[in-house]
């Protein structure tokens, strides 16, 4: 019973006589299920109970922890043992085209098990005895219910203010707050990571909202930090609500001007008005505001069929191969008992602290996955109150085989078969370029009495043997170059029917000598890549090097008059405006640099 509907409550009235029929089960089910549900829901929330982590198997597989979750429907989600999937065979995969990013997300799914004949019935109706509730994994590339994920049931405002080129940006802030207190408007940034960094000024002046030092003139102003690849960020601003107890009204007095510059793109938009709030008399005003949303029923089963989204993918297509980019599990936090963001979430906080406040750096942690045979890798910075710590932890499981398997069909003609050839056109085994081994078998017999032929069906001829087997013989040609491969079949006898149906299973070694050796190159990265400066300012560049125990970099200037450059990375620009090229060399290997570019202003 997949119920979407948890009103109204109705239970089975029993007495000595009373008939009972299907109908009067599925109610005492549904009456037992939606009363749990309810509970669920309004006392717990929705989000991820236990585990459900997403890791990489390889780079196009995934592999899903099991754990349990609970959707916005009050029902219970539980993966019991691990998931192991193709990226390529996940259903949605088939409406990729055109996208870089797609979320993978988990639903509650009802299907029928153990199916029976009904004997209630003249006709050979078959029902399923059991009813197994489980889950369902798709590839979503529409754009989130972000009132969902980020309103608390009516607690927040929450308007997407801008949506475009793989970039969403969300603001979130109360609908109600104190008067002369000081809260905080969130942005909730999603980007594609294959983008630029970006930044956005967000400008609007209001007799409602003051800044914190009083102003009217609000001016939010948000840089992606390049050393935190995140597909969502939260960047927090500090303001006060103005001495104006009573009203309700549109935040802003005007239009709100959002500047945003990604790469080479920049431009303005003039904002609708989004978004009212309330200014109360006090906290305990402010409280059962608060205590009537949330008490609110409606606002407690708020979501509906939300999904949750274990994963935000970055993806290449190469043909109608898919290759990850980049994958980031739970990218929206949807954990029960309102566990907040972590650190690495929240972007930057920008307000003036107020006198005798401690301020206390923010942690910002990031854990990349390595390869088996790399060493673990621990690098820190400290930066603009910020303690970043960069984690590279070995993957304890190596996959040794990438697999795939499928179905083609081969349709046959003529009326002479025996010595007959036929050939299936080109087919994609989806384990990317490279040679694979390619096992196939011929499927015959009808309905639940099929059987599979694996080798050459002659083998079984004789006497006794037994006619449905045909006999065929079927071989397949592997183009690696192009991530495919072609099945022909041999007819030695006739064979009946306009198909012959042939099951093919690929297997790819996914750890192999050549992987190693370029996982074994030393190389070099420079962070930040691109770096705004004025002139005569000094800024500092760091250098991380894989691939060798060796650590240490040579600094240089590629031009002359281009400034000053110290081994440690500390970089003084001159006082001529222009763009500038750093380049930093492995002192175990020479050859491994890079270069970075400052643009320098006046």
């Amino acid at each position: 019973m997949n119920n979407k509907d948890l009103f109204p409550f109705e239970r089975n009235r029993y007495f000595y006589g009373k008939m009972l029929t299907a109908r009067d089960f599925e109610t005492e089910q549904k009456y037992q299920n939606d009363k749990r549900r309810l509970i669920n829901r309004s006392t717990l929330g929705a989000g991820i109970v236990c585990g459900l982590g997403v890791n990489c198997g390889d780079d196009s597989s995934l592999t899903i922890e099991s754990g349990l979750a609970i959707d916005y429907m009050g029902r219970e989600i539980a993966i019991n043992s691990p998931v192991f999937q193709k990226f390529a065979m996940l259903p949605g995969s088939e409406k990729l085209e055109g996208f870089e990013t797609a979320y993978l997300c988990l639903a509650y799914k009802e299907t029928g098990s153990e199916p029976v004949s009904n004997i209630g019935v003249s006709s050979s109706d078959e029902q399923y005895n059991k009813i197994e509730e489980g889950f369902t994994l798709f590839l979503d590339t529409n754009q989130p219910d972000y009132t969902t994920l980020y309103g608390e049931g009516g607690v927040n405002s929450v308007s997407v203010v801008y949506s475009r080129q793989d970039i969403d940006i969300v603001q979130i802030m109360p609908v109600a707050v104190t008067a002369g207190e000081t809260f905080v408007i969130k942005y909730a940034i999603v980007k594609n990571l294959a983008l630029p960094p970006i930044s956005f000024v967000m400008e609007f002046s209001s007799d409602y909202i003051k800044s914190i030092d009083g102003g009217d003139e609000l001016r939010f102003s948000y840089r992606e930090n390049i050393e935190v690849k995140k597909h969502v960020t939260i960047a927090e601003f500090k303001v006060k609500a103005a001495q104006m107890p009573g009203v309700r009204t549109q935040y802003a007095s005007g239009k709100p001007m959002l500047s945003l510059e990604c790469g080479d793109f920049s431009g303005q938009s003039e904002l609708h008005q989004i978004g009212d709030i309330q200014i109360c008399r006090d906290k305990e005003e402010l409280m059962q505001i608060k205590r009537f949303r949330l008490s609110n029923l409606s606002s407690k089963l708020y979501g509906g069929e939300t999904p949750m989204y274990l994963a935000k993918i970055d993806f290449a297509t190469v043909g109608k191969i898919y290759m990850f980019r980049n994958v980031t599990p739970h990218p929206f936090e949807q954990r029960i008992g309102g566990v907040e963001q972590p650190a690495s979430a929240i972007q930057q906080v920008y307000d003036a602290p107020d006198a005798g406040d401690v301020i206390v750096p923010e942690v910002v942690t990031e854990v990349e996955t390595l390869k088996y045979w790399q060493k673990p890798e621990v690098t820190s910075e400290f930066s603009d109150n910020k303690l970043f710590f960069r984690f590279g932890m070995p993957s304890t499981e190596a996959y040794d085989y990438a697999t795939s398997s499928g179905v083609v069909e081969i349709p046959i003609s003529g009326a002479i078969r025996v010595n007959a050839r036929f050939m299936s056109d080109e087919v994609q085994h989806l384990l990317g370029l490279g040679n694979v081994s390619i096992n196939l078998s011929v499927a015959y017999g009808m309905g639940g009495n099929e059987r599979l032929l694996f080798g050459n069906g002659e083998v079984f001829g004789g006497k006794n043997a037994d006619k449905d087997i045909p006999k065929v013989q079927t071989a397949a040609i592997v183009y690696p170059d192009r991530g495919t491969f072609q099945v022909g079949v041999w007819f030695m006898d006739h064979v009946d029917g306009q198909s012959i149906k042939i099951h093919w299973f690929a297997m790819k070694t996914s750890r192999d000598t050549a992987e190693i050796r370029t996982a074994d190159r030393v190389s070099v990265k420079i962070v930040p890549e691109i770096h705004r400066t004025k002139v005569r300012k000094t800024i500092h560049f760091k250098a991380s090097v894989t691939g060798s125990s060796d650590k240490e970099v040579i600094w240089s200037l590629t031009e002359a008059n281009s400034g000053t450059i110290d081994q440690n990375g500390a970089y003084k620009a001159p006082s001529t405006p222009g763009t500038y090229e750093i380049t930093a060399h492995s002192s175990a290997d020479p050859s491994a640099r890079t270069s970075a570019f400052v643009i320098v202003e006046e």
